[in-house]
């Protein structure tokens, strides 16, 4: 088993330099993306967060893995224009790169996420991921009826 800690620990140590160095990236490809829109940027943005996302999940780091995934749901919309960057969504989304960096400084310091509550994060990327009411439009009665949450489909 001893074996297995090891290759875990150089997974672990290889994520956390690449993350590292991907949100050094991030904070400066945000910043130029709100200057001078980009398809291509964008994607790069998408596949950053993502793979961030997807080895944290695999690593079980559930914070992480939540926020880098509503952080990463904003992208697509920005892509196929059904969301404009504006200076609340780049906001958001360098608060989620401070975020992620802080989570991973926890890992890397004592192997946990950290006490830190993400909620608000996490509301706050969602809300950005809302389309905007229209003026005088009414909020829809949720669909179901039943009452009872609502599920995603």
């Amino acid at each position: 088993m001893d074996a297995d800690n090891g290759e875990m620990d150089e997974v672990l140590a290889e994520f956390l330099i690449e993350s590292y160095e991907n949100l050094d990236r991030l904070d400066r490809d945000l910043v130029d993306l709100e200057q001078n829109p980009s398809a291509d940027r964008l994607a790069g943005i998408f596949r950053t967060i993502h793979t961030i996302k997807g080895t944290s999940g695999f690593l079980g780091y559930g914070k992480l893995e939540s926020i880098t995934h509503v952080g990463e749901n904003l992208l697509p919309r920005l892509r196929e224009g059904e969301l404009a960057l504006d200076a609340a969504i780049t906001s958001g989304l360098l608060a989620l790169v401070d975020g992620v960096r802080t989570i991973l400084s926890n890992i890397e310091s004592d192997g946990t996420e950290g006490d830190a509550d993400w909620t608000p994060l996490v509301d706050r990327l969602a809300a950005l991921n809302r389309p905007p009411a229209a003026p005088g439009a009414r909020p829809r009665p949720p669909r179901g009826g039943g009452g009872g949450p609502l599920r995603p489909g």
